[in-house]
């Protein structure tokens, strides 16, 4: 397969995973969505930007999550929803009824509130539930669950898409060899948690792309340090503070490291100057607005119930760090929705492993490597976001008191993409140790995907009995069963089983030729070559 049949196979690909996983996920499934969801129709049909603790659900909304079957971490939250344990305990007919009711809930409802009800979504930032708005409305007469799911699509395909072309920028930029290339955009798109994150009505599927692209015009702004660079790294920046909170520890960092490449390159003030202008006119009304409604710049939920500094400080002391870290890093790799189910430990353990192999073989080659300065600078990012979502995980046992409290999964996808460019660049240069690990990265990301819809997802959104799955008793299961995906899944049962197998067969296909092209190609930069 030729390099650039190769590069779409991989886009088709994540194009495809796109739509499965908005398709077959149920109503509501995805962390947190009705709540965003909320945040689009007050945009849509309300009065004003939501607010934090003022702000309730709509009607439409809340009749809905008593008719969708849940999980049983939801009901820890909302006790009135029905769990899929007990949706599918119902005989078919009435599964078939709840349904009917789901998608005749009147539109009108959309616009009346749902007393006793508060959004705690409504202090994010807005522009991915802005860019949500227009859509929404043109699909506004359709029943919900065919809106939710279009809106889905437009996220899941978007994000999809823009990671993609970003991802293959920032590698370009790194100047990872062509194999290495794809093997990171392949890693990237291979990832259950990035559909976890972008497939569902969120501000996720905008932020995960411009956090790559934040990098991207960085490193920009590194190689020519002019007007025109900085002008597009200020946009982004400003972009990624209108969309998600923790863009400000980003929006410092880049702006930091702006400020280090002027004092380095002994150039002009002025396009750094330019660069902040733009963030703090586009984005400074916002965070101005934050600070007049609840004290602080983020406007967290957290912060808004008074957990500050101290508190969280406090808290880091105690936390229980090595479980935490643990459950964040397998977390990061696979997060079963808002039933928070898992992967295998031991095969998520193992990923973990290489990885960790590979960010060491990553610092081998570049630590005092001439012209390494663009690598340690996306190295340099990525710490700033892990220490943020440490801090964030502070914040949380702060307020929460959870002793299983984690970083926030779909959070981690923010560095997923510079992460894999790094790896994959490490990887390149580490010779026969670095085509090994390549190919067993490929490999395992593949298989974990594939096993995603096939193993884990459709048996848990089609009425498998529960409990573990063996091979046996799935594949029994799957011919003598009764799989019933029309109760719960937001697209048709025809199409999930036709795109699944789709999914399969051109992941087995891909997978194999990059792994071909990593293990018998020259894949490390020609400058050094493998030993």
């Amino acid at each position: 397969m030729k390099a650039g049949k190769l590069l779409w196979a991989i886009v088709a690909f994540g194009a495809l995973s796109a739509v499965l996983y908005s398709s077959l996920m149920p109503l509501w499934e995805g962390f947190d969505e009705p709540f965003h969801y909320g945040y689009v129709q007050r945009l849509s049909w309300g009065s004003g930007m939501p607010v934090l603790g003022r702000t309730p659900l709509s009607a439409e909304v809340w009749e809905s999550l008593k008719l969708a079957p849940a999980s049983h971490v939801v009901r820890q939250n909302l006790p009135f929803v029905m769990t899929f344990a007990e949706y599918f305990a119902l005989r078919p007919e009435e599964r078939a009824a709840r349904r009917a009711a789901l998608e005749s809930l009147a539109p009108a409802l959309r616009q009346v509130e749902a007393s006793g009800t508060s959004n705690y979504e409504a202090q994010h930032a807005p522009l991915a539930y802005l860019l949500l708005v227009l859509p929404n409305v043109v699909w506004g007469d359709l029943p919900l669950p065919a809106r939710v799911l279009r809106l889905r699509l437009v996220c899941a395909l978007a994000a999809c898409l823009l990671q993609a072309a970003f991802s293959l920028a920032l590698a370009r930029r790194l100047k990872l060899p062509e194999p290495a290339q794809y093997t990171a955009l392949w890693l990237v798109l291979c990832g259950q948690m990035f559909y976890a994150s972008v497939a569902r009505v969120s501000n996720d599927w905008l932020a995960i792309p411009l956090a790559t692209a934040l990098l991207v015009c960085l490193l920009r702004f590194h190689a020519e340090p002019r007007l025109g660079n900085a002008l597009w790294l200020g946009g982004v920046v400003a972009a990624g503070l209108l969309t998600k909170a923790y863009f400000l520890s980003w929006g410092l960092f880049a702006l930091a490291a702006a400020v280090w490449v002027t004092w380095r390159r002994k150039t002009s003030v002025r396009p750094a100057l330019a660069a902040l202008a733009i963030i703090l006119v586009a984005a400074g009304p916002w965070y101005a607005r934050n600070l007049l409604l609840y004290g602080s710049l983020g406007g967290t939920l957290q912060g808004a119930a008074g957990v500050g500094l101290k508190e969280t400080v406090q808290a880091a002391l105690v936390l229980p760090w090595a479980k935490a870290l643990l459950s964040s890093a397998r977390g990061a790799l696979w997060t079963g929705n808002n039933s928070f189910t898992s992967f295998s430990a031991a095969t998520l353990n193992l990923i973990l492993v290489l990885l960790l192999v590979a960010v060491l073989l990553w610092l081998r080659s570049a630590w005092k490597r001439p012209g390494s300065a663009p690598e340690w600078i996306v190295a340099a990012g990525c710490l700033c976001c892990v220490a943020t979502l440490l801090y964030a995980c502070a914040l949380f046992f702060a307020y929460s008191k959870d002793p299983d409290v984690t970083t926030g999964p779909w959070h981690v996808q923010a560095i997923a993409a510079p992460t894999a460019c790094l790896l994959s660049l490490g990887l390149s240069r580490s010779g026969a140790v670095g085509r090994w690990l390549g190919v067993a990265l490929v490999a395992l990301f593949s298989y974990v995907l594939a096993a995603t819809y096939l193993v884990k997802l459709i048996p848990l959104y089609a009425g498998y009995p529960g409990g573990k799955m063996p091979l046996g008793r799935l594949l029994d299961w799957y011919l003598h069963g009764t799989p019933d995906l029309a109760a719960t899944a937001l697209g048709p049962p025809a199409l999930i089983w036709c795109v699944t197998a789709a999914v399969v067969v051109v992941a087995a296909t891909v997978a194999t030729v990059l792994c071909r092209r990593v293990w018998n190609r020259h894949w490390c930069p020609p400058e050094r070559k493998p030993d």
